[in-house]
């Protein structure tokens, strides 16, 4: 990757990327019946947005879903396309002013999986109800509940430093 993302001598980030891979994995494994499915309440999506405010929140994000996605019935096509899609978002979250704006690239890229889904189903009626509900459930995560909790977080001095100096 890099540098200014990544640097294999620092060893407090790869530490801090490592906890931020290990929540993501763990919220979302531990959550089953939430977190595989056309209708995907991840709690761990909520972390996605970490990205808008520092892009060093990236690898640990990338790992911790490609993590995650290894226990989905769908295991080989979702680290794949489901870690790449996390990819794409993440890089279109880091030019976003705005927090809700930047939320709504997650939403946008579920697509990817929706598709996915559809694809290995071959279920040709189903793909408008499968994008919808992958959507639909990922704007519920990101776009509601996380940037709720992150509009209360950023009036936290202590953390917003935190964050920022990831």
């Amino acid at each position: 990757m890099n540098e200014k993302y990544f640097s294999f001598t620092d060893t407090n980030f790869l530490v801090k990327s490592a906890v931020v891979a290990a929540l993501y994995a763990v919220l979302t494994i531990f959550m089953p019946v939430a977190s595989y499915g056309p209708i995907q309440f991840r709690f761990s999506e909520i972390l996605v947005l970490l990205v808008f405010y520092n892009k060093r929140f990236i690898p640990g994000l990338l790992l911790g879903c490609a993590l995650a996605n290894v226990m989905s019935p769908m295991a080989a096509f979702d680290v794949i396309f489901g870690t790449l899609a996390s990819f794409v978002a993440f890089k279109l979250m880091e030019k976003a002013n705005n927090l809700f704006i930047a939320s709504l690239f997650p939403v946008l890229l579920m697509i990817v999986p929706a598709l996915g889904t559809w694809f290995i189903l071959a279920n040709n009626e189903a793909l408008l109800v499968m994008i919808f509900q992958f959507m639909l459930s990922e704007f519920v995560m990101v776009s509601i509940i996380g940037v709720g909790i992150f509009k209360i977080l950023e009036k936290n001095q202590g953390f917003m430093s935190y964050i920022n100096n990831f």
